[in-house]
């Protein structure tokens, strides 16, 4: 036994050698050219009763099924003086209970199948998502369906998702992160309902009545698109959903217009004091839409300036180069139906604060002037095109992707033309779209921190922060009352 142990070991390290011997250092290695086809959407699409879209995918890997509704619902659709409702309704709809069960019914029968439920709302979609055993299918979407048609917004649990809501309105100034972020958009968007933000008066007020109102007006058949993915047989699956689809009635709804005229800020410094001994800092303005026919060659030069991790410019220099952050960058955000934003970012500590900024405005003016390297168009490139199939690893994550484009609009062979598209990025369209999306003679430059040690720098940059464009001082609103108080 001893002999045959030794033996066996003896050829793996013979193999592992001729291995290496084949190949000295790691340029050398070679592999055949990866090639994946995406799956198409309408292959999975399905119509369920009462025009309840859907896309529907079995897998029989575990004895698992996943369900989500996507509803084309969010904050939104809400006027000014409804903000927050939808924080409440993501809270209090399971927890709420249905006409037939309490909140705490439903929660622990989902306990004692090893199952979940959960329900989120977003700007403009919401998502209620089943995670159930095959064996206990019917009556997990028994419970899936009664709380999407049925909730009830009981007074008791919906007090305490109130007093949940309040809690977090109090610690919303606490962290520089979130700060910066919402104030950020707030700079950008102006008074727009991307950037409205709930009060206390906002919470106070709502009703059961007013969720239940909300949920008649958007839940219905058409408006909402499934996704599907597990151990079932898809007839079978479209047959118990046609079961509790058929008598739920459509409704006429018009969704409320929204402006997409923005403010143009000022350039300039935007700081917001807080007790931390970093800055937290963003440059940056509005970018595209995601529809936008530059959107993948902009992926492309985002990745080299700062988006591709320790590979982008802006990684290199602030972090590897200079060693003045852990957490740096550029970001284009992207959002349903509007501009989104763009911007470097850096979290450095106060005395840095000036010279990290320095560096970023240093890369975004490089990358608008020269071009991109041979090997930096060919490392973002080949990063989209070997990561895309990564995207489909998950059976309901593929099934969710799809019905995201068909409620975003987006044309359902989207992604079997992503990949030619990214590969026609040439260097002259990155520098194009630099030149085109990122501005930094229109840049603000938010950060949150201590004023003193970062108006103050480093022997190496020293300030004061005006030297970067004029200061405007801001005042973070009390997040209960929303009033500015000095």
């Amino acid at each position: 036994m001893k002999k045959t142990i030794i033996l066996t070991l003896t050829c793996a390290f013979l193999i592992t050698g001729l291995g290496l011997g084949q190949a000295q250092k790691p340029a050398d290695l070679k592999y055949p050219p990866l090639t994946y086809t995406p799956p198409d959407p309408a292959a999975y699409r399905v119509t369920f009763a009462n025009g309840l879209r859907g896309f529907v995918q079995e897998d029989h890997s575990l004895p698992l099924v996943n369900v989500t509704a996507h509803i084309n619902f969010g904050g939104l659709y809400l006027p000014k003086d409804k903000q927050g409702l939808e924080n409440l309704m993501s809270g209090a709809l399971i927890q709420g209970g249905t006409k037939t069960k309490e909140g705490t019914a439903i929660q622990e029968r989902l306990d004692f199948l090893g199952a979940s439920l959960g329900f989120n709302v977003a700007e403009r979609t919401a998502t209620l998502t089943l995670s159930v055993l095959s064996k206990d299918l019917d009556e997990g979407l028994g419970l899936f369906f009664d709380v999407l048609m049925n909730p009830e917004f009981r007074e008791g649990p919906l007090n305490l998702v109130k007093a949940r809501a309040l809690q977090q309105l109090r610690q919303a100034n606490d962290q520089p992160s979130g700060v910066l972020s919402r104030e950020y958009e707030k700079l950008l968007y102006g008074d727009h309902p991307l950037t409205w933000q709930p009060v206390k008066k906002n919470y106070d007020v709502v009703t059961s009545a007013d969720l239940k109102a909300v949920h008649e007006k958007f839940f219905f058949p058409k408006n909402i698109i499934l996704s599907a993915a597990g151990d079932f047989a898809k007839a079978d699956f479209k047959a118990k959903v046609d079961k509790y689809v058929s008598p739920w009635k459509n409704k006429d709804l018009a969704f409320p217009a929204l402006s997409k005229a923005f403010p143009a800020p000022e350039p300039g410094v935007y700081f917001i004091q807080m007790p931390t001994n970093q800055g937290y800092i963003n440059i940056g303005h509005l970018g595209p839409e995601d529809t936008s026919p530059d959107y993948h060659a902009v992926q492309v030069m985002n990745f080299i300036l700062g988006g591709g991790s320790f590979s982008s410019r802006i990684t290199s220099k602030v972090r590897s180069t200079e060693g003045l952050s852990y957490n740096q960058g550029s970001r284009f955000t992207y959002r349903w139906g509007f501009p989104g934003t763009f911007s470097g970012y850096v979290q450095t500590k106060s005395s840095t604060v000036g010279y990290a900024i320095s560096l970023i405005l240093d890369e975004f003016n490089r990358i608008r002037k020269e071009p991109v390297s041979d090997a930096e168009l060919a490392t973002a490139i080949n990063y989209y095109l070997e990561s895309f199939a990564n995207g489909f690893e998950s059976p309901q994550g593929t099934m969710a992707s799809f019905a995201n484009l068909e409620m975003t609009g987006r044309p359902l062979d989207y992604y079997k033309t992503y990949r030619d598209k990214i590969k026609a990025v040439t260097k002259a369209k990155v520098q194009e779209v630099a030149n085109k999306y990122v501005h930094p003679d229109k840049a603000v430059i938010m950060i949150a921190g201590d004023w003193d040690p970062c108006n103050k720098g480093s022997d190496k940059c020293p300030g004061p922060l005006d030297k970067l464009g004029k200061v405007h001082k801001l005042t973070l609103a009390d997040p209960l009352t929303g009033e500015i108080t000095k």
